[in-house]
């Protein structure tokens, strides 16, 4: 069946862990549409850039074989979400970046190098979700644990591949381990942030203002001139203007004399 323009259902389900141990690994319908939605998304958008073929390492993973590998319980290989991928052309790290500078819908994408020559991307995409989440695995020496490393953009374009791989001419020496390739929670490693700082209190001396001192200048010119006033009389002993009798005119001083000798 073909998923794509560039991949079938039999390149999604292929693994050697199944061949080997006789298991039934074909998706059911929900799966089936997931495959196809990360190959239209994010797998044929990548083979048009590198314009070379991809090798679909490990695709889909029912739940029998994603036991038996010992994936993650919530691992989006089973969900058909997710596929291990290499480039005979193309280095690893070089098709890592690619899905990070051609921004595609990734949901989670991941650099995984065990050893020299086994190294391998694995990107999912989730129709109802894009993460954009980037890590950088990094496996213990003898290879049997793995450690996950977030990163940003710009770091991952900017990463060195620490393990050359191995080339016979222009082919990359390529080999690939069905292994549990994506983090549980537990293993999955972020670079906390800095500790936010703490604020000390600085005792210092007490300074005396000048504000306080002009206001006591004021309020003791205020008290000085409230003293020099002078009291205020009763108001029955203040005169009234104009209060003297008025003196009688020289005429009426003469009648009234007359008047009075009669």
């Amino acid at each position: 069946m073909q998923l794509s323009n560039f991949f079938t259902l039999a390149e999604m389900t292929r693994s050697d862990t199944a061949a080997r141990h006789g298991i039934a690994n074909q998706p059911d319908d929900p799966a089936l549409q997931n495959l196809k939605a990360l190959c239209a998304a994010v797998l044929d958008p990548l083979r048009e850039a590198i314009r070379s073929s991809i090798t679909i390492s490990s695709g889909y993973r029912g739940p029998e074989l994603n036991a038996r590998i010992g994936g993650a319980k919530n691992s989006q290989h089973m969900q058909g979400k997710a596929a291990d991928i290499q480039s005979s052309r193309v280095s690893v790290l070089e098709l890592f970046k690619t899905v990070v500078r051609l921004r595609l819908p990734y949901d989670q994408v991941i650099f995984e190098a065990k050893n020299r020559n086994t190294k391998w991307v694995h990107v999912s995409h989730d129709p109802a979700r894009a993460r954009g989440e980037i890590l950088v695995a990094t496996f213990s020496a003898d290879g049997s644990s793995v450690r996950y490393r977030a990163v940003s953009a710009q770091e991952a374009l900017d990463l060195a591949d620490p393990i050359p791989t191995t080339r016979s001419g222009t082919t990359l020496e390529l080999a690939y381990e069905e292994l549990p390739d994506e983090p549980d929670d537990a293993v999955f490693e972020v670079e906390p942030d800095p500790a936010p700082a703490v604020a000390v209190a600085v005792e210092r001396p007490a300074v005396k203002r000048r504000k306080t001192r002009t206001v006591k200048r004021r309020a003791a010119g205020k008290r000085k001139t409230v003293a020099k006033r002078r009291p205020a009389l009763p108001r029955k002993a203040i005169p009234k203007r104009n209060s003297a009798p008025r003196r009688k005119s020289t005429a009426k001083r003469v009648r009234a004399k007359a008047k009075k000798h009669r």
